[in-house]
């Protein structure tokens, strides 16, 4: 009997314990409903009530964001598309996250990581030239042998110049509107050239009748050399009208607008007015057997071109590389000048023929092309290395101004200017780019 109502002691405890487990708790204020964990029971209502709760919590944070999003709308360059899964996720500078393929994906387009200045006001080159002149002078023999006076053994084609060094200087500002100004500056220097030839029998001397009349003092040679120097300056001040695309755009119809890593690009339209100018010395010396110093026969020219200049420079950018181009022709009115004068050492002031000079007006043409890749070192400064083309037409090139007819003092020989040559000019630059 005892063992009976022990028993019975037992199952009443354990109904006991089974009504407390389904008496909802009471949450204190202070509780945290999402922290509390939901006991296993029977009690439906509880655990719907608890599920329901949750579903709610995790909704709201999405509702604000939704309405957050349509008060202020998103720029393309504030958000970070995943292709993948179709999503905008918000990235902080330089933070890669990896969607739902596993495939990293890195936020290059949003405004904060961004190194550069996309849209500079003002910009500025400094640029060293390394340009090698062609030799386009009329072809034609300016040292022959007395016993072969058709055969040239020198010619104006052998006067090849060095290449020629210099500078360009440029600097620009696009104004608050995108129509701005820009002056610049390039000069090349040091284009030389100095061919000689020997004879053992004192037989060389100057073409045609010049170089037949002994009074000349330009034949009976034993060296003869021609010695070829020239450099150029340029100054131009220009209008420039800027276009600036907007850098990455996802939805433009330029495909390097949409490609990674672009940041900006533009094209500048320009118009102004250029100057060039053209100095050139030409000497002829023939030294004769026994004499200390050569007799000359001297040119000397001087080309100006004032040109209406059209142009337009073109620029791409990424986060470290650019590329930019121009091209820049110009009709010219040209002034050209053109002075020449003997010298004999035997007789120093007596000279064949006296010293004489001419003017002349003409038309001609300016290019300027240049073709570049940048560095881009820091937001400001970037390393330049191109190439160049450079074109001069309608100048007076010394070397075509000698005139070996055989008329003296008393003659109009050497009196005329040609003024159709053409100097064209290719090579390297090596600078720095400044943009702020």
């Amino acid at each position: 009997m005892s063992f009976a109502l022990s028993f019975l002691g037992s199952v009443a405890t354990a109904k006991e314990n089974v009504r407390a487990t389904q008496v909802p708790r009471v949450i204190a204020q202070d509780d945290d409903p999402e922290e509390m964990p939901i006991e296993e029971s029977d009690n439906d209502a509880a655990r719907l009530d608890h599920q329901k709760s949750e579903s709610e919590s995790a909704e709201e944070p999405e509702a604000r964001s939704a309405s957050d999003a349509s008060d202020q709308p998103l720029s393309i360059d504030e958000l970070n598309v995943d292709e993948t899964t179709e999503s905008f996720e918000f990235l902080e500078e330089g933070e890669t996250i990896v969607s739902q393929s596993a495939q990293p994906f890195t936020n290059y387009y949003a405004r904060s990581p961004r190194l550069y200045r996309q849209d500079a006001r003002q910009y500025a080159n400094f640029d060293a030239l390394f340009l090698q002149r062609n030799n386009v002078n009329v072809a034609r023999p300016i040292v022959v042998d007395s016993s072969a006076t058709d055969v040239g053994l020198l010619t104006t084609r052998e006067m090849t110049p060095s290449i020629g060094t210099g500078v360009r200087l440029l600097y620009g500002n696009y104004g608050p509107d995108d129509l701005g100004w820009e002056v610049g500056y390039v000069g090349i220097y040091g284009m030389y050239a100095n061919p000689q030839i020997a004879s053992v029998g004192g037989s060389l001397q100057a073409p045609g009748d010049l170089g037949s009349l002994p009074a000349s003092g330009l034949n009976d040679a034993s060296l003869a050399h021609a010695m070829y120097s020239s450099s150029i300056q340029s100054a131009e001040v220009n209008v420039v009208s800027h276009t600036y695309d907007g850098g990455y755009n996802r939805s433009s119809k330029a495909p390097w607008q949409r490609c990674r890593g672009y940041d900006a690009g533009h094209v500048d339209w320009l118009a102004g007015f250029r100057w060039a100018g053209l100095e050139e010395s030409a000497i002829l010396g023939f030294t004769q057997p026994g004499a200390s110093a050569a007799n000359t026969y001297s040119a000397n020219t001087s080309s100006n071109l004032f040109a209406a200049q059209l142009g337009v420079r073109g620029r791409l950018a990424g986060q470290r590389w650019a590329l930019e181009g121009w091209m820049k022709p110009g009709i010219a009115l040209t002034s050209l000048y053109q002075s020449q004068s003997f010298y004999n050492q035997l007789a120093p002031d007596d000279p064949f023929r006296t010293s004489r000079n001419t003017r002349q007006l003409g038309m001609g043409m300016i290019v300027d092309m240049n073709m570049s890749a940048i560095y881009r070192i820091d937001e400001t400064w970037g390393l330049r290395v191109g190439y160049n083309l450079m074109w001069l037409t309608g100048v007076a090139l010394a070397p075509d101004q000698w005139d070996f007819s055989g008329g003296g003092s008393s003659s109009t020989d050497g009196t005329g200017l040609l003024g159709t040559g053409n100097v064209f000019l290719g090579g390297a630059n090596l600078g720095l780019e400044a943009r702020w």
